[in-house]
């Protein structure tokens, strides 16, 4: 029985030995990734560090360390940053543009407020997805200002809102009612010019 214990226990050893040496080459393997890193990047990474792998952790506060981004103060301040990007980047329709009438276009204006003090104008759009200039998929509603003039001037989006179902379903009453009216005069017009 004791022979057999040894024999066994020259293997575990070994076993645990690997996984030893397969822990350490992982840490390595991050350590190495890391360096290709922004500081950017890597305090990302902090920002979510719970979520890694022990080695992985491990490399990561190793890098930090190594770069002298490791203090506290500079975490918050990157942590402030990144909360006011996603903001920003949430904030973004994207590119609104039509190219034979499919694309993404802003519908609607509800909730106007007029300042005449600046001229600015503020309300909520809401983003769609054009198909034949028919809106049909709202992507988000946005709070939106832009400056009042003769001319239509451009918009900035300040802030995403959750999709204001009132104003895609006005939209689309809209839309299809014009859709209507236009096929309406297209059946009409024929009788209209060619009356016997």
């Amino acid at each position: 029985m004791r022979a057999a214990l040894f024999r066994i226990h020259p293997l575990l050893v070994s076993i645990i030995g690997n996984g030893l040496i397969f822990r350490d080459m992982e840490t390595r393997d991050f350590a190495k990734e890391y360096q290709s890193k922004t500081d950017d990047e890597l305090l990302r990474l902090e920002l979510v560090s719970e979520q890694l792998t022990p080695e992985a952790n491990d490399a990561l506060k190793g890098e930090l360390s190594r770069r002298l981004i490791n203090g506290t103060d500079r975490l918050s301040a990157f942590r402030e940053q990144e909360s006011q990007r996603k903001t920003e980047q949430a904030a973004d329709p994207g590119r609104l543009f039509s190219i034979y009438s499919i694309g993404r276009r802003r519908f609607g204006k509800a909730g106007y407020v007029y300042n005449s003090e600046t001229e600015m104008e503020r309300f909520t759009t809401t983003v769609f997805v054009v198909l034949l200039y028919f809106p049909l998929i709202p992507t988000g509603t946005y709070l939106a200002e832009r400056k009042r003039g003769f001319f239509s001037n451009p918009i900035t989006f300040l802030e995403k809102l959750p999709l204001d179902w009132e104003q895609v379903l006005k939209v689309w009453v809209v839309a299809a009612g014009s859709a209507l009216a236009v096929i309406w005069i297209f059946k009409l017009l024929p009788r209209l010019l060619y009356k016997p």
